[in-house]
């Protein structure tokens, strides 16, 4: 039983993570709504025990214009700098309701403005002109992107030179058996949990992409490890 209650600990996170895909418009349900609100508290003990801190020392010294990338209910929004200037996506209703309370209840001192958007909305594309924002900042979301590479040339044309993208994402394992499992796992679990890639090589993708890494760490947990980093464009 001990056993169980671990996995349980450990996966429950990963859960959530997969069955939340910021870049599909979900249907506002009943479960939508219940998601967003079991959010926090399910994510709460990882945070505590590993993401919170590299969050903030992704996010605490940014500066100029930014772009958050599926921005959830918020939890990157008090650790920003008063310096920041904050366009924070996101396309689910219910999550967008929770980052607007959370906004109002705790304190924030960056300017947030919230559009409730798809990646590959032609609004960004008309609010968003080439190379204008100082920072892209995706935590937890590139796994669930449907075309990675288009949202990767996005980012590219939408940085000025110079301009860095900020990721914590989870990634495939190179440890065995995890990595065997993520692979085998990964047909069921995108139709399952709304196309979650638990076999994403993110750290290369964003590599090959042409992003170049000034920082990068990874984060390991007993399943599935994160990779953290600063990448200049």
């Amino acid at each position: 039983m001990p056993g169980r209650r671990l996995a349980a600990f450990l996966f429950a996170p990963i859960l959530v993570l997969s069955f939340y895909n910021p870049f599909i418009m979900p249907r506002e349900s009943f479960y939508a709504r219940l998601f967003a609100k079991a959010y926090d508290p399910v994510m709460e003990r990882l945070e505590e025990r590993l993401l919170l801190s590299r969050r903030q020392e992704l996010l605490g010294n940014v500066a100029g214009k930014v772009l958050e990338v599926g921005s959830g209910t918020g939890v990157n929004f008090p650790l920003y700098a008063p310096e920041a200037q904050v366009l924070a996506v996101e396309p689910s209703a219910a999550m967008m309701g929770r980052a607007r309370r959370k906004l109002e209840e705790v304190p924030v001192v960056a300017d947030i403005e919230l559009v409730q958007a798809s990646l590959e909305a032609p609004e960004l594309e008309q609010r968003i002109a080439p190379e204008s924002l100082d920072y892209i900042v995706c935590t937890l979301v590139l796994c669930t992107v449907p075309d990675l590479t288009d949202a990767l040339s996005r980012f590219q044309r939408w940085l000025r030179p110079g301009g860095r993208l900020l990721a914590m994402e989870h990634i495939h394992d190179s440890r065995q058996p995890q990595k065997w499992l993520q692979q085998k796992f990964t047909p069921l679990w995108k139709h399952m949990a709304e196309g979650c890639h638990l076999n994403r090589p993110t750290d290369r993708l964003l590599k090959e992409a042409g992003f170049r890494p000034v920082r990068e760490d990874y984060l390991h947990t007993k399943w599935i490890p994160f990779y953290w980093a600063v990448l200049e464009k």
